[in-house]
């Protein structure tokens, strides 16, 4: 029996050669399923459009990513690791700069839906980048350091599709100015975050006495003014 085709593989890769080859605007769903060798309705069935594709190829760079993550790794610093794991994305995308270009260059070539849906899928990649990299991604705090993150990455990537070195080193070099300035940026939201904080359990602990104070005491059932038994006796009998 001949080996299962790994369809959603072969049109992400067919989907990033033609992407290299010409203009992504011009490049038709019928383009990457010739390229890829699969019929349209194979291609109907794995993906429904560009952008769907462009989001499963950041999910198979987040899977390669995680899969080179060594639990020795979080004995580093968090910038380190931070740094090692962006730059090793940057590594597994290398590969792909022309098609990249050209995508980017095309604005993605995406609708109002499929750009909501991509800003999602990189804002997810970033979160699992953070955690990689040991960081806190929870709650309110961890919601903003996520998309600090997102706003670094994407000046970052733009600055490594322009660096022509064999290293990547200016674009480490860029990486590591920027993380460290959002690094004094997520003290300062962490320090403003204790505060509100603080200050909303003082202004629920408040409310919590005031009512305490204004509820009536137990056992409490009868008005204040009623009249008492004696006096209505009294007054009957006049």
């Amino acid at each position: 029996m001949p080996p299962k085709k790994d369809i959603p593989n072969l049109l992400i890769d067919a989907a990033l050669k033609t992407a290299a080859e010409k203009d992504w605007h011009d490049v038709t769903l019928i383009d990457i399923a010739t390229e890829a060798g699969v019929s349209v309705a194979e291609c109907y069935d794995h993906c429904s459009s560009k952008g769907d594709l462009l989001r499963r190829f950041v999910k198979r760079v987040d899977r390669e990513v995680l899969a080179d993550i060594d639990s020795e790794d979080f004995n580093e610093p968090g910038h380190d690791r931070l740094i090692a794991v962006i730059m090793a994305r940057f590594d597994i995308l290398s590969d792909y700069r022309p098609a990249l270009r050209s995508i980017i260059n095309a604005g993605g070539d995406l609708g109002p839906a499929d750009g909501l849906r991509a800003f999602k899928t990189h804002f997810g990649a970033m979160r699992w980048m953070l955690e990689a990299a040991g960081f806190q991604t929870a709650g309110l705090h961890g919601s903003m350091r996520v998309a600090g993150l997102t706003a670094v990455y994407a000046k970052t990537f733009k600055h490594w599709l322009d660096d022509d070195s064999t290293d990547f080193g200016p674009t480490m070099a860029y990486l590591d100015r920027e993380l460290s300035k959002a690094a004094n940026w997520d003290r300062q939201v962490e320090k403003g975050l204790g505060k509100a904080s603080s200050i909303c359990g003082k202004i629920r602990k408040r409310c919590r006495n005031f009512s305490i104070k204004k509820s009536p005491s137990k056992g409490d059932n009868s008005p204040a003014d009623a009249p008492s038994d004696q006096a209505t006796s009294t007054t009957a009998n006049t």
